[in-house]
């Protein structure tokens, strides 16, 4: 029997959708399965370009991009359960709108997606791979029917740390450490209980509202009344979760959940030719030196919606502007951006920059702490200091802590001291490194599309 078409949903972030994208494209090129893409209009260029075909995103879901989702002042969101708001990291609250509110949008543009592979392809099956954050595939695990032609088991890709309630673990975003002793256990469970009974209330309230929206008559109150907003249900309705990343960077929990596994970090991308930038020659000829006569390169970045260079870029740059031994990149992130600010001799600008591009170069990653960035790093066996504290970064930055793989300031705008403190510490210490060596070998042994593969293939045996 002919192997099914890959219906690929991802919540419509460039961060969500670079590495998902690139997992899609890896088991169409590699492994030569078919695949379509379910989008907004705005990667439509991104995903032809990969040879997937493009579905859109459909009704209020169709516009969705970086700045409609990070607007956070968008009409109809301000003031939605504001009294929750007070006190929450923003690494919750942005899914107020980027996830919540989009549920029924999102299943809309799912059923006009199936409705035409299945007149595209008559006969064909169609097997769906969300990624985690697209909660618009969440009606069809809650009983809302899809046409026979979707097998009825689905796989969730993780490209962020993954937000599934633990007891080892405290709410995503909330700053208390990873415990499992019996005393950790009982303040988690704390946090807990004050999560779902207080603070996230509103939001659980709204998740489970527009999920009922999405799935009309067929999702009542009682199917929903487990869901707790950032709980992980987004997660474990599914039958199998592929969790982009490498084991000895996640907490080791007590309980994983069930079809729950590590497939590794998405590869590289090897660049078609050297960036063009005047500098680059030196980066390269540094490169070329004995270990013991190289400069140390930093590597400092904003990321891609987050870019004020006043953050982490230009304190940076400025701590290591008297090292005759450090060469600093600091990517802007915004093509056409110049840096206004005094650039220290040692210092060399780019405005948009492949990470893969200039990390094999790298002494050090300095960055505000995206799942993505931590994993590009872990790639290149590059150390990190990570400063960020919103969306998923604050659980970055505890995992880069944790595994001993740098440093997490755990605030977007450190102090001048904390910052060169830590840039001092992991430059001077061996351990680092190590680790992040350590680190780029574990990725380097997972193949992560044939892992991923493997795990879509088990769930197409499991429904036959």
């Amino acid at each position: 029997m002919a192997r099914p078409i890959l219906l690929f949903c991802c919540h419509p972030l460039t961060g969500h959708i670079t590495p998902v994208l690139r997992i899609a494209a890896g088991l169409h090129k590699q492994h030569g399965w078919r695949v379509a893409f379910l989008s907004s209009a705005f990667f439509r260029a991104r995903i032809e370009a990969a040879g997937l075909q493009f579905l859109p995103l459909t009704s209020d879901a169709e516009d969705m991009d970086d700045d409609s989702l990070f607007d956070r002042k968008v009409a109809g969101v301000a003031g939605i359960v504001a009294e929750q708001m007070a006190g929450m990291p923003q690494s919750v609250t942005d899914s107020r709108h980027q996830a919540i509110c989009s549920v029924p949008g999102e299943w809309v543009s799912l059923q006009a997606a199936v409705d035409t592979l299945v007149s595209e392809n008559p006969g064909e099956r169609i097997q769906i791979v969300t990624e985690a954050f697209y909660y618009g595939s969440m009606p069809f695990k809650y009983g809302v029917s899809l046409p026979p032609a979707v097998l009825p088991r689905t796989v969730c890709i993780s490209i962020t740390a993954p937000a599934i309630r633990s007891v080892d673990l405290p709410p995503f975003g909330n700053p208390a450490p990873f415990d499992q002793t019996p005393e950790g256990h009982a303040r988690l469970a704390a946090l807990w209980e004050e999560w779902t009974t207080t603070k996230a209330v509103g939001l659980t309230a709204l998740w489970q509202m527009k999920m009922r929206e999405a799935g009309g008559g067929a999702i009542q109150p009682e199917h929903v009344k487990d869901l707790v907003f950032m709980g992980g249900g987004n997660y474990v309705c599914h039958d199998a979760i592929a969790q982009v990343g490498v084991p000895s960077f996640e907490f080791p929990r007590s309980d994983i959940p069930a079809g729950f596994r590590i497939v590794g970090v998405v590869p590289p991308v090897v660049p078609a030719a050297p960036p063009a930038f005047a500098w680059w020659e030196e980066l390269v000829a540094n490169q070329a030196l004995p270990i013991e006569e190289r400069k140390k390169v930093v590597v400092v970045a904003q990321g891609t919606v987050e870019t004020e260079p006043t953050e982490l870029i230009v304190p940076t740059i400025q701590l290591l502007a008297d090292r005759d031994d450090v060469i600093t990149i600091a990517i802007l992130g915004v093509k056409g951006a110049t840096l206004k600010a005094s650039i220290p001799s040692n210092c060399r600008v780019a405005d948009y920059l492949s990470y893969d591009a200039v990390l094999p170069y790298a002494t050090l990653w300095v960055h505000n702490g995206g799942y993505g960035a931590t994993m590009h790093g872990i790639a290149h066996g590059v150390v990190q200091v990570l400063a960020g504290d919103t969306q998923d970064k604050p659980e970055s930055g505890k995992r880069v802590q944790y595994s001993g793989l740098g440093i997490d300031l755990a605030t977007a705008r450190p102090t001048q001291e904390a910052l060169g403190a830590a840039l001092t510490t992991v430059l001077s210490e061996p351990k680092y490194a190590d680790t992040a060596k350590k680190m780029q070998a574990e990725a380097a042994a997972l193949d992560t599309f044939k892992n991923v593969e493997a795990m879509i293939l088990e769930q197409i045996e499991a429904s036959a």
